[in-house]
């Protein structure tokens, strides 16, 4: 690290000691005064951030073409290298990156008022990203027109701005754009706490506002009839019948309660035999209340079976197990969802999809518990290019980057890090597997 290197981390970090003496606000006033001039600080910030990646990505790019790595393959998992330097996931990394790069290169007016404090880092990502389908030129003119707005105008207001400004710039584009979406057309589920999921739907604008409309004149129909009651003959919201109602044209059931699902669910003994409030978890959801988990267990329609799987009673760390084949087997992959539950890379929010050896088969590393992890595709990919490595134990993981940054996370499964475990532990601990299918 060179001396203006070392400078400029030294000055970051007493600004860092000037924020954290500063001394508490003595009124109203002050306390919005506070917060309008560390917010004018954090966006020149994020500006600096921006800079600061896109040199990061003129570096790397020169220093792949200076070792003669093809053309094609430049630039590969920078996008996880920003996001960990961050702590974010490498998705969360790309968008930042290509973020970084937009700004400093074609959208000068945006980075400026990012550089000035005027606008968030998050709207002049919104710029960004609403414009990344465009030509630099009408990117650049976009950046110009809607410039006296940026500060002033609200998410939705700048997002239509910048979608209206780009359908008038080049109409053939918008229109590619639409068709692109319409390819990608899919169906998500993501958690949303407390025993309930996000079903989320990307399609086409007309269909979905058909879908609704059809959803709205059922939920109608269902409370003009007087139908809308629970078990108990207590009226339903308009919003309860409305989700019923999904449900049911979804799966072809006949009530929402009678839909058929097959999950894994990860119970400590003391809960599943006991009155432990130590909560549930359902493998790639999080956790679920101890009680509501065990009313669904027993439900006399679920069909239900166990395994039990022991864990150290020191820490809730799970047994070890071996193989001497390449493949995990069925048990050992098994055990090592239950363990990492999403892909162990730090802050990545990607479920697990592939038992991987941190060190290579190929290189002699063994097939077992110590050398196992849980990995996105994506990320098991990355791991394998250059400068990439990941190490540790069973019980943490170690990702080290191209510039030698290293990067450690603890590989507990999710109860463990729930339930006190306390200095005098039981001589062996245990948790319950319920596979189970309800109906």
């Amino acid at each position: 690290m060179d001396t203006q290197d070392v400078a400029a981390g030294n000055a970051v970090q007493r600004t860092m000691a000037l924020l954290g003496s500063l001394p508490d606000p003595d009124s109203q006033e002050s306390c919005i005064d506070r917060l309008q001039l560390v917010e004018q600080a954090t966006r020149m910030l994020a500006g600096d951030k921006a800079q600061t990646t896109s040199r990061f990505v003129d570096y790397r790019e020169a220093d792949e073409a200076a070792v003669r790595v093809p053309t094609s393959d430049r630039l590969k998992g920078i996008e996880a290298e920003v996001g960990l330097a961050r702590g974010e996931s490498p998705y969360v990394g790309a968008a930042l990156t290509s973020t970084a790069t937009a700004l400093t290169t074609v959208l000068p007016q945006t980075f400026a008022a990012l550089n000035a404090g005027r606008v968030s880092e998050y709207h002049a990502r919104v710029v960004a990203e609403q414009t990344s389908h465009l030509a630099e030129a009408h990117r650049r003119e976009i950046d110009a027109a809607i410039a006296h707005r940026l500060g002033q105008a609200s998410t939705t207001q700048l997002r239509r701005l910048i979608q209206g400004h780009a359908y008038r710039l080049d109409r053939e584009a918008a229109e590619a754009r639409a068709e692109q979406h319409k390819a990608r057309r899919r169906v998500c589920l993501d958690p949303a706490g407390d025993g309930q999921v996000y079903v989320t739907a990307e399609l086409p604008t007309h269909q979905g506002l058909a879908i609704m409309d059809t959803i709205k004149q059922l939920t109608d129909k269902r409370i003009s009839a007087g139908a809308a009651l629970d078990e108990d003959g207590q009226p339903l919201t308009r919003d309860q019948v409305m989700t019923d109602l999904f449900v049911e044209l979804l799966t072809g059931q006949t009530t929402a309660d009678g839909v058929r699902a097959e999950v894994v669910v990860v119970m400590h003994d003391t809960t599943f035999l006991g009155d432990d409030n130590l909560p549930a978890w359902l493998l790639g959801h999080g956790p679920l209340p101890a009680g509501t988990v065990k009313d669904w267990l027993a439900d006399p329609h679920a069909a239900t079976f166990f395994r039990r799987l022991y864990t150290r009673p020191t820490d809730g760390q799970l047994v070890a197990m071996d193989s001497r084949a390449r493949r995990f087997p069925d048990g050992l992959a098994k055990m090592l969802k239950i363990r990492e539950d999403t892909c162990a890379t730090p802050w990545c929010n990607s479920p697990f999809q592939e038992s991987d050896h941190r060190i290579r088969w190929a290189d002699g590393g063994a097939t077992g518990w110590t050398n196992a992890t849980g990995l996105c595709r994506r990320c098991n990919q990355r791991k394998e290019r250059r400068g990439w490595s990941y190490t540790g134990t069973c019980d943490e993981l170690t990702v080290t980057t191209p510039t030698g940054h290293a990067y450690t996370v603890d590989t507990r499964p999710p109860l463990a890090e729930i339930k006190h475990w306390n200095s005098d532990p039981p001589p062996l601990g245990a948790i319950d597997i319920a596979w189970a299918t309800a109906a």
